[in-house]
């Protein structure tokens, strides 16, 4: 096995392109030796920024091998033959057939001879470098050939020997050398393979493995957090952008001016991650006056130059975000809510003033269905919710939105849970804490859904630019978490009817309820609900909540033998009664005591499931209770079952016997899903 390295100096590669390029370009790499039959070993692959680097152990000779090519059906025209036998440039006489999934194929062997590695390697190189794709790609000069940046260097080695290879698309050709570092390192750099080429690169200031760059950043945040004990926040997707933005990574802290600091926390650490990628900084919880980044150059003075640029381009951020902040509160947020009818929601659906019109009726609605003691706060939280996206703040920094309205809420003290539900109102169910942010977000995402199918602009294949399938999945978590239940037919309705136009409703409104019952079903599988439990529960409830609750609950009673002692039974009761609709039952003609005691049990069992209607239990717990009594019918149907012949001669007798079993399965039908049984 011999070495071989192949570089490809690119002009900055995208941050968010590289894991993905790299993964392919090793994919394609290994791809295409294994089709030229080149035996390797040891294969890795790096990426930086300005490089693609691929290294493995690669036999020197590919042996001799045979091919097969399978050719068309035997009974194809003689045109699709002869492009065949051309492109091969075989005869039919060198073919053979063979059948596959029962039709005939021609086939051709194909020998190749034995080759020197290094000759094949030129078709290995120029394909994968071809087929790699990306999300963007350019074009550069006079080429037609596409990358996502220019290509500007190709180092190739093989068994110590640099290769000669030709890449006319761009006018390149392969060399012994590549460069180091943009800034600290630009002479040439020749090496021989794989760990010789590691260790030259990071003497000329480049660490090729993004791995490693990650580690050395990581180590120097901790060595800063033990030195000056601070805590560095780590958001894990701003590290990868900045390992993918650096071939030397410097860590370097900077200080925030005082003035700053009164800013809320997120107006200022949104400027430090998101327009700046820094690291924000706390002192025990609280944001430090400082903030950590990586840079891609050391200078003589330890890096002071570097730090005092930041600092001039961080300031200048935060002093536009204190002049908002600032001119915002000059006046109260509800003040802003005029200025949302200036603002276009979308076409059909009128402005943000508009929607939020909506969204109170809908949370009215929702106050009145649950009989909600929040009804003030929510009204309120309705309001002021979507104010903010008119501030000064919101409009510089559209990633505050939500945030900057909780904040100017709380500041012009408005009741805690009004300033929460504007907070969370973008925030997943499972960072919802309270009712009043629950109810605000769950109104928010039914008006969404509703209206953007009232106006056809519903999801399409793998199409959601309105991210309804996301609200969807938002709705299902909330009513799961709060227990909120509601008739969404009657929410989705009471929505669509405050639109101007006018809208088939009910086909509508049948198609978001589908919409919300084909997420919950997705839910639910899942979470681990067996598929005939799920389609049995969907079949008998109409309510999200009801369904969700049912179906986790059969589903565990089922695990716990409930199928074994009770279906079997109601099946059988099924069976016997089939069409008989009458439940009249004259204990007259009762003539053993299995009837009796059945009677009794069953009369025992109504008795006990209307008080169960009234005893105040939420709905799962009724539903368990509910079960249960059910449960306890079990042997009394057995004995019942060992003991009386239902189908007897006398004709009177029998139908009392079929009315018997046709009232039980009526309660039953009541409780137990109609396909569990």
């Amino acid at each position: 096995m011999n070495n071989f390295l192949l570089e490809l100096m690119v002009e900055e590669i995208p941050s968010r392109m590289q894991s993905s390029a790299i993964y392919e370009f090793e994919r394609l790499m290994i791809e295409e030796l294994g089709k030229f039959r080149i035996m390797y070993d040891s294969a890795r692959s790096y990426i930086s920024p300005r490089r693609m680097v691929f290294s493995a152990r690669l036999k020197a000779m590919v042996e001799e091998f045979i091919e097969e090519k399978r050719g068309p059906q035997i009974d194809s025209s003689p045109e699709v033959v002869e492009k065949f036998l051309k492109a091969y440039n075989v005869t039919i006489g060198d073919c053979c057939e063979k059948e596959l999934d029962k039709k005939i194929f021609l086939f051709v062997k194909i020998r190749h001879s034995a080759r020197d590695t290094a000759e094949i390697l030129d078709d290995v190189i120029k394909n994968a470098i071809r087929k790699i794709s990306w999300k963007k790609s350019m074009r550069w000069g006079v080429n037609r050939f596409c990358f996502a940046r220019p290509l500007r260097n190709i180092m190739a080695i093989f068994d110590d020997h640099p290769l000669n290879i030709s890449f006319d698309e761009i006018g390149l050709k392969s060399c012994y050398h590549t460069y180091g570092h943009r800034f600290l390192a630009p002479q040439k750099i020749e090496a021989h393979n794989g760990n010789e080429y590691l260790e030259k690169m990071k003497n000329s200031f480049v660490i090729v493995d993004s791995n490693e760059r990650e580690q050395i950043i990581r180590k120097k945040f901790k060595e800063l957090e033990s030195k000056l004990n601070i805590s560095i926040e780590v958001d894990e997707k701003l590290l990868e952008e900045v390992v993918g933005l650096v071939e030397y990574p410097v860590v370097l802290l900077g200080k925030i001016p005082e003035k700053f600091m009164k800013l809320p926390d997120e107006a200022i650490t949104v400027p430090l991650r998101v327009h700046q990628r820094y690291f924000p900084v706390r002192n025990e919880e609280k944001l430090a006056p400082y903030f950590v980044f990586v840079a891609n150059n050391v200078t003589a003075d330890g890096g002071k130059t570097i730090i005092a640029g930041n600092e001039k381009v961080l300031a200048a951020r935060l002093a536009d975000a204190l002049f908002f902040f600032e001119t915002d509160l000059q006046k109260p947020l509800e003040s802003h809510l005029e200025e949302l009818k200036k603002i276009a929601f979308n076409e059909g659906l009128g402005t943000i003033f508009d929607r939020v019109s909506r969204v109170t009726n809908v949370c009215d609605y929702l106050c009145e269905s649950l009989g909600t003691e929040n009804s003030l706060s929510l009204k309120r939280a309705s309001i002021l919710a979507k104010c903010d996206l008119s501030t000064n703040m919101v409009r510089e920094f559209p990633e505050l939105q939500g945030i900057m309205g909780a904040h100017y809420a709380r500041i012009q003290e408005e009741p805690p849970d009004v300033c929460a539900a504007i907070r969370d109102q973008y925030r997943p169910a499972a960072e919802i804490s309270n009712r009043v942010s629950a109810l605000f977000s769950l109104a928010d995402k039914i008006e969404l859904i509703a209206t953007f199918f009232a106006i056809g602009k519903e999801p399409t294949g793998s199409k959601d630019p309105f991210a309804l399938r996301r609200a969807a999945i938002g709705i299902l978590k909330i009513v799961e978490k709060f227990q909120f239940d509601f008739d969404l037919k009657e929410v989705v309705g009471r929505t669509i009817s405050q639109l101007s136009n006018h809208y088939p409703k009910l086909n509508i409104i049948e198609r978001v309820y589908d919409f919300v019952l084909e997420r919950l079903k997705t839910v639910l599988k899942e979470s681990g609900i067996q598929q005939n439990i799920l389609n049995a529960v969907i079949n008998h409830e109409d309510r999200i909540l009801y369904i969700f609750l049912k179906s986790k609950i059969l589903s565990g009673v089922i695990r716990d033998s409930f199928e074994e002692k009770l279906l079997s039974a109601h099946k059988r009761i099924k069976n016997l009664v089939l069409s008989n609709s009458c439940i009249f039952v004259d204990e007259r003609l009762f003539q053993k005591e299995e009837e009796i005691v059945l009677w009794k049990k069953i009369s025992e069992l109504e008795k006990t499931l209307l008080e169960m209607e009234n005893d105040g239990d939420d709905f799962g717990e009724r539903f368990r209770k509910q079960l249960s009594a059910c449960m306890k019918m079990e042997q009394t149907l057995t004995d019942f079952f060992d003991n009386v012949l239902v189908n007897i001669n006398d004709g009177q007798i029998k139908q009392n016997r079929l009315n018997l079993l046709t009232k039980l399965s009526f309660i039953f039908d009541g409780i137990i899903p109609i396909g569990l049984q």
